[in-house]
């Protein structure tokens, strides 16, 4: 493994140090090997990594204090009456990107003018393009796994920020606590209203002071509210699951798990219900080969491209689908040579998709 990054790194450098300069004569050959062999110019084609990001959702409710006597002094009953968490799935969303396939290994065999100054490389040898400078990359979407320990639980969830008066906090029982917490709240609503209605000796002096003034009063009215009907607190967890499909036995499995009290679970906790893949290749089309270089043919060294194969790919929770999407997949796809007058031809371009390995663009000068 050293090896072959030493050796992918050293071709990187070259290409940056002499970038004025044209492939010359390449004849290019498969390896029989997953690693450069030897001292030369190698590239790989990708194979076509299906990422999933599954969003979720968590859902924390708390009961007040005073949650047994909403309906006495307030009459709700719309309220929290025990402590829960809950965890949904929102959504998914479908991307790929692209890994160096160690069966597809290409060595650029040269003569004259170094080749590796027309070639560019991904950082792990993924062949981007010949004679085209790229001052981006392709775009890849930045998924990000959030921490389990970031998420909220119950024991984040207080009423500490409630005012409590010396009236409220001088009363013996929890009932008549909060019948003088009930009080409070609607002498509030009393107040709000004699503001909005101008009934008050003193007004607030401007428009801007009068919003703040009834902000505040809402504010503390809210907070009171709280102990009775509780509190309720959303987070979106998002986690990214990676599946590489490899063989037609292996296209259609489980993702996840996901659990209802726990949200994401080992994939064997039978706690959780399972969050299918499914991969629908397109069997007509796919063809995937290796090179026979002994077999005869009119073009045996010009660059070798993938002609990559759709699949249809669903994320499936339980049997509500989540998503789906059309990927184009390398591993499956055909290996084919371009013109050899493409590598060698310095008025020439060749720009190929990192992720699949196949052509995106020829320019010819």
């Amino acid at each position: 493994m050293r090896y072959k990054l030493f050796i992918l790194l050293i071709m990187i450098l070259l290409y940056g140090c002499a970038s004025d300069k044209q492939i010359s004569k390449g004849i290019v050959s498969q390896s029989k090997n997953f690693v450069p062999s030897e001292h030369g110019l190698w590239y790989y084609l990708p194979k076509t990594v299906i990422k999933i990001e599954i969003i979720a959702e968590k859902e924390v409710a708390k009961a007040g204090p005073f949650y047994r006597f909403s309906q006495r002094y307030l009459n709700i009953t719309d309220v929290i009456t025990e402590d829960r968490e809950i965890w949904s799935i929102i959504s998914a969303n479908i991307y790929t990107v692209g890994i160096p396939d160690d069966s597809k290994l290409f060595k650029i065999s040269t003569e004259g003018t170094p080749a590796i100054a027309a070639l560019s490389l991904t950082n792990d040898g993924i062949l981007k393009s010949v004679n085209i400078q790229q001052s981006t990359n392709s775009f890849i979407p930045e998924i990000i796994n959030q921490n389990e320990k970031e998420t909220i639980s119950l024991k984040s969830i207080n009423f500490n920020d409630v005012p409590y008066s010396e009236e409220q906090l001088i009363k013996s029982s929890t009932t008549a606590m909060a019948d003088e917490v009930a009080k409070e709240i609607y002498r509030l609503r009393q107040l709000k209203s004699r503001i909005v209605k101008g009934e008050v000796d003193a007004m607030p002096p401007d428009g801007s002071s009068f919003e703040k003034t009834l902000a505040e009063i809402e504010k503390l009215e809210q907070a009171y509210l709280s102990l009775f009907i509780g509190k309720v607190e959303k987070q979106t967890v998002k986690r990214v699951f990676e599946f590489i499909p490899d063989g037609i036995q292996n296209l259609n499995t489980v993702l996840l798990r996901f659990s209802q009290q726990k949200g994401f679970v080992e994939s064997m906790d039978v706690s959780g219900t399972p969050v299918y893949i499914e991969v629908d290749v397109n069997t007509s089309l796919k063809n995937n080969f290796i090179l026979d270089e002994n077999k005869k043919s009119e073009n045996k060294s010009g660059l070798a491209v993938c002609n990559p194969t759709p699949a249809k790919v669903r994320v499936i929770d339980r049997t509500l689908l989540l998503t789906e999407s059309m990927v184009y997949l390398g591993q499956f796809g055909q290996i084919y040579r371009l013109p050899k007058d493409l590598l060698i031809n310095s008025n020439s371009g060749i720009l190929l998709d990192e992720i699949t390995g196949a052509v995106k663009e020829i320019r010819i000068k």
